[in-house]
């Protein structure tokens, strides 16, 4: 089976962003399939970027397909509007041009990679599975960056009609499945594959020490998130929660990537004068498993948007596969996994009363992180294993090209 996998944002290890696409591609091509993988050129994507509006490179057998856009998380919106605009044209051209397609798997966001699926899937005559990472146009339109009535009229019919012409989607989050259920028609397959946990990079065996002792952590208890710094991260809760913990001295946080909101955040922290808190560089993907080991306990935060607890974010499958407690300042379905298996805690959106209740009681009762890292662990390898969803992925791909 030939599969055409379309994703804007393709990445690998190398790079400092979740790579799914990557790791369910090789496992398809491994399993005996042939896939070319239509992508753009992300910033923190790790691709080398040559000459020409077409690339084509060779990784680990998968047919990578690098056309001629750019896009990054620090572009203005008409920018990044610009650079979805010329990946359907560039995407379209290379799709049609691409022989013997039997299957397309179209991953979001952003919505518009919908667009060549369909128009492909016209032409060639040929179904395709719509893969929703983030609900688009939900997401922008509750943040407020998507404003204009017109406009959200027209994004919202292209989500039913993308919906509405896959033969199968695919939602990161049990939450997600059920926005999808209320927009398009009863019968529709909306099947539930998370992200995966990266099992072999991540381990609790990994040795955290020699970063403890360069950043001088010592016996601070270190919450440690890392990933984007962008609008919807909310990363301002963070500063807050160490404001109002600036006198408990066994207590840091930190935090560790790169975003629009990077420099804002700095210059809070330090108008504040916090020594609780600091900023580390984005690393590679091949660098975050000696930093989250030194960690003790691993954060993810969003905003506050409700929608966004449905969310699937990467860090929260490399801190189980680390062994690492977790603490979010959300609820949801990754509060309930961790707290039904004694993996860490939520709170309620952006609750950072209860927030500062679970910082402290998780550093008055350090006796305890070691088996709720253990725990961490075992939902990792028991619930998130990358080949077993992998494998589920690909099974939705061979069951509408029967």
């Amino acid at each position: 089976m030939h599969i055409l996998y379309i994703h804007q944002y393709f990445a690998v290890p190398c790079g400092t962003t979740g790579t799914r696409s990557y790791e369910f591609a090789r496992r398809w091509v491994k399993a005996g399939h042939k896939v070319t993988l239509i992508t753009g050129y992300y910033d923190i994507g790790g691709l080398e970027l040559g000459r020409g509006l077409v690339q084509k490179q060779i990784i680990d057998q998968i047919n990578v397909v690098i056309v001629g856009t750019r896009y990054s998380n620090k572009q203005s919106y008409l920018r990044r509007a610009v650079s979805f605009l010329s990946f359907i044209f560039f995407s379209v051209y290379v799709g049609l041009l691409t022989k013997k397609v039997d299957v397309i798997y179209t991953s979001s966001t952003p919505l518009t990679v919908g667009i060549p699926a369909m128009v492909i899937k016209w032409l060639k005559r040929i179904s395709f599975v719509f893969e929703v990472r983030d609900q688009w146009p939900e997401i922008p339109i509750e943040l407020g960056i998507i404003k204009n009535k017109i406009l959200i009229k027209i994004l919202l019919w292209l989500e039913k009609t993308i919906y509405r012409q896959s033969a199968a989607i695919v939602a990161l989050s049990p939450g997600m499945a059920e926005g999808i259920k209320q927009i398009i028609e009863v019968g529709k397959s909306v099947t539930v594959i998370p992200n995966s946990c990266d099992t072999e990079l991540f381990r609790p065996d990994v040795d955290g020490s020699a970063v403890r002792k360069k950043y001088n952590w010592d016996d601070k208890l270190v919450f440690l998130h890392a990933g984007a710094m962008g609008k919807a991260n909310g990363l301002d809760f963070v500063v807050e929660g160490a404001e109002r913990l600036r006198d408990s001295q066994n207590v840091h946080f930190v935090i560790v990537g790169d975003g629009s909101e990077r420099a804002a955040l700095i210059d809070r922290a330090n108008s504040l004068g916090l020594k609780n808190i600091e900023f580390l560089a984005s690393k590679p993907k091949s660098e975050l498993p000696g930093i989250v080991a030194a960690c003790d306990v691993s954060m993810v935060i969003f905003a506050n948007y409700p929608i966004l607890e449905h969310n699937s974010a990467n860090k929260f499958f490399d801190s189980l596969s680390a062994g690492k407690p977790i603490l979010l300042n959300y609820s949801g379905w990754q509060r309930q996994i961790l707290e039904e298996n004694e993996a860490g805690y939520g709170c309620d959106l952006c609750n950072l009363d209860e927030f500062v209740e679970k910082v402290l009681y998780l550093n008055s009762h350090r006796e305890e992180l070691l088996e709720m890292g253990q725990n961490a662990r075992r939902i990792a390898t028991e619930r998130f294993d990358r080949d077993n969803l992998a494998s589920q992925a690909l099974g939705v791909i061979e069951s509408i090209n029967t």
